[in-house]
């Protein structure tokens, strides 16, 4: 194993940073185009990514998020008529609720992932060669073993 060094702890840091920062950018790009923060549009996706729905606690796992912060974003984006929550029929536990797109979140996503994506291709992807690509995942992979 590796030694940790004053090397390893600058880079760990940079990454922190650097991540923040480009997280920041693509939020104010959202932000100035539709008036949707990275974060709404973070839930949109997983929810698109899942098929349209999935339960809270699915939905937290995915965004790796604080159950309180998730509850109080979805309050917001329910109240603005970009998701949905309902507890199914019939379901046992009435705390397996499950959060789906509304027709109107389905459009706002679509037109913001435009947005999203030409985003992360300026502050990100341009920069980032196949070789890049490999690195990065190996390293990655190693960090969520």
């Amino acid at each position: 194993m590796p030694r940790l060094d004053a090397e390893r702890i600058a880079l760990l840091r940079s990454l922190g940073k650097v991540t923040t920062q480009i997280s920041r950018c693509i939020d104010a790009d959202l932000l100035e185009a539709y008036e949707v923060p990275l974060a709404w549009f973070e839930v949109m996706a997983a929810l698109q990514r899942a098929g349209g729905s999935l339960r809270v606690s699915e939905l937290r796992a995915e965004l790796d998020e604080v159950p309180s912060s998730l509850s109080r974003r979805l309050d917001r984006m329910e109240a603005e008529g970009h998701i949905e929550r309902e507890v199914p029929r019939g379901a046992a536990d009435r705390r397996a609720v499950v959060v789906s797109l509304t027709r109107e979140g389905r459009l706002l996503w679509r037109d913001v992932n435009v947005i999203y994506r030409r985003s992360v291709q300026q502050h990100f992807a341009h920069v980032v060669t196949d070789s890049d690509i490999v690195a990065l995942q190996r390293v990655l992979s190693k960090l969520t073993r």
